[in-house]
């Protein structure tokens, strides 16, 4: 996989979970830079592998930038969106890696369970 020029490219500033990054991207409807928190989506990742999504990060950034491929911008119920990063040149992505090595599991209904997460969630009333 190439470099494709139309994708949304992103920095990571901090990593506050193994499966929670902060990244800062290019947001095309607000033809502005965005700083917002992504959960992997489609992954459940163990405990502990802080230092090997690092590890990943530091490999697979180039000029410390990454692909962001993002759910639509969907939200999950703490307001993180809900995507992965790749390599610019290779096109692994972040939870492929942690999968492969075992250090996370495939969530396939990790959508589903976001959307009923907040459906079901209460308004506050005022």
């Amino acid at each position: 996989m190439a470099f494709d020029a139309d994708a949304l490219t992103c920095s990571v500033t901090r990593v506050t979970r193994p499966d929670t990054l902060m990244i800062r991207t290019v947001v095309p409807q607000l033809q502005s830079k965005c700083t917002v928190y992504m959960r992997l989506a489609g992954v459940d990742v163990k405990p502990g592998v802080m230092p090997r999504v690092l590890d990943w990060l530091e490999v697979h950034g180039h000029f410390g930038l990454y692909q962001l491929d993002h759910c639509d911008w969907l939200r999950d119920e703490y307001g993180r969106l809900l995507g992965d990063l790749a390599d610019r040149v290779t096109g692994d992505t972040l939870a492929g890696h942690l999968i492969k090595e075992g250090l996370a599991f495939s969530n396939p209904s990790h959508v589903q369970q976001v959307m009923a997460a907040l459906l079901t969630s209460a308004e506050p009333e005022e």
